[in-house]
């Protein structure tokens, strides 16, 4: 029997919270020398080093910071510690760094803190308990803070901070010596598109359309990435292009209450007549938009499928018609950028639900489903041990190929990632998935039934 790799090596994560910190490099290289010496000092190197250039410490969605669970996690790592500078650089949120750490103190990883030594007993367990609440107590703290203060900026009329609104720009203004703050001022070109993009939208009708008609002329959005449906829509509902910002809508990704709002006023760059007629448009051309809907069961790939031309996710699309009230007859996977962008920027490829889902399904069967795995089936099949070794892997086969749910699960752990176009599916597994560990596996073209 193979025995487990060794874990030895030492990994550190670094992280500021915003990207002007990166950028003038205040942190990172500090606390990148003294893990450094940090690790020397207990006879050990630094293998691999995460930068989180620019993240909160209470982000659920830091992709440094997942690569690195993952890669401790992941069986046969190597990773035997974590060194951070500060536990507040590991993270602010004192229930994810309880659930974390304890998951990978059951794999034989410590995470550990140049600032604060602490014991692996009981005394050191608690005062990591409460460092941890402390680091979350200091984000919240600091966070009441920079909204008190983003608040009195609006009264005064200036611009808070973030991203400004599409069509605008901030200018720097000096309210005092040595005091800077920032205004919102259109900015020509971008003003000028958001006028261009309300003429197309009453015209022509539609956000794709208007989507589409922008990539036709190679126009970008502000980012450099193509225009889709869900980008004109948003400038089309900000508020700003007709004079009113609105500061305070929500926080930490929830809704504030309208009284916790605060205006501040900025210069038009649309009539509030032209304003006022895409909303009405908008209403008229989407009579189901409501919040509060009940969301969608995930569908069998959902999550899973890519596209192997453009490499976004693909999406479900339907015919728009129901049967009993719940299942739409006519359902298809497609390229989420074709779907909303326009085939302008990704060709796509639309296939049906249930040709990819049988195909996939098939080909994960090929690799659960064999003799090797009869015992294990026998145990799961108890008092079924009249069947032959065949016949319960035929059994077994025709349950994950019929059953979604059961399906479903195997796909999820065992399959990473599913590229297709016309031509071909290209299923990478999982370390432990189709194939060879983490392997592609190339599938028949994807017009068959089977893989």
């Amino acid at each position: 029997m193979p025995t487990r790799p060794e874990r030895s090596a030492w990994i550190s994560y670094l992280r500021v919270s915003t990207p002007e910190q990166a950028e003038r490099e205040l942190s990172l290289p500090a606390q990148r020398r003294a893990i450094a010496e940090y690790a020397a000092r207990h006879g050990a190197a630094i293998a691999r080093e995460y930068v989180e250039a620019g993240c909160s410490g209470t982000s659920p969605r830091r992709p440094a910071f997942r690569r690195m669970i993952e890669d401790a996690m992941r069986p046969g790592s190597d990773v035997a510690a974590i060194v951070v500078h500060h536990t507040s650089r590991f993270t602010r949120d004192a229930i994810e760094a309880r659930v974390v750490k304890a998951k990978l103190r059951r794999l034989g990883v410590r995470v550990l803190s140049v600032c604060q030594e602490l014991t692996d007993d009981p005394m050191g367990k608690l005062m990591e308990g409460l460092f941890e609440c402390i680091d979350q107590y200091e984000s919240e703290l600091n966070g009441v803070r920079t909204s008190a203060a983003q608040q009195e900026a609006v009264r005064q009329g200036y611009f808070p901070g973030g991203r400004a609104p599409y069509g605008y720009r901030t200018r720097a203004v000096e309210v005092h010596p040595g005091v800077v703050r920032h205004v919102l001022e259109p900015d020509p070109a971008e003003a000028e598109r958001v006028r261009e993009l309300y003429r197309l939208y009453i015209v022509h009708g539609g956000a794709k359309a208007v989507a589409r008609a922008l990539n036709q002329r190679g126009v970008a959005y502000r980012t450099g990435v193509p225009w889709d449906k869900t980008l004109v829509l948003n400038v089309l509902a900000q508020t700003a292009s007709v004079g009113k910002y609105w500061w305070g809508r929500s926080r930490a990704k929830k809704a504030r209450p309208r009284e916790d709002w605060l205006a501040l006023p900025v210069e038009p760059i649309v009539d509030e007549d032209v304003y006022a007629l895409a909303q009405r448009l908008r209403s008229r051309r989407e009579p189901l938009r409501a919040p509060g809907r009940a969301a969608a069961k995930p569908h069998l790939l959902t999550g899973l499928v890519w596209c192997k031309r453009c490499g976004a996710s693909y999406q479900l699309e339907t015919s728009g018609k129901k049967v009993d009230d719940a299942v739409y007859r006519y359902c298809y996977y497609n390229c989420r950028r074709a779907s909303r962008a326009g085939v302008e920027v990704c060709a796509g490829f639309r296939i049906p639900t249930d040709v990819l889902d049988a195909a996939v399904l098939a080909h994960v069967a090929d690799v659960v489903c064999v003799a090797g795995r009869a015992d294990l089936l026998a145990k799961a099949w108890r008092g079924r041990g009249d069947l032959r070794d065949d016949q319960l892997v035929e059994v077994w086969r025709t349950l994950v190929t019929t059953d979604p749910e059961l399906g479903r699960t195997y796909l999820l752990h065992l399959v990473e990632r599913i590229e297709v176009d016309e031509t071909r599916i290209v299923v990478t597994g999982r370390s432990a998935g189709p194939g060879s560990a983490g392997g592609r596996n190339e599938a028949q073209p994807v017009g068959a039934p089977s893989v």
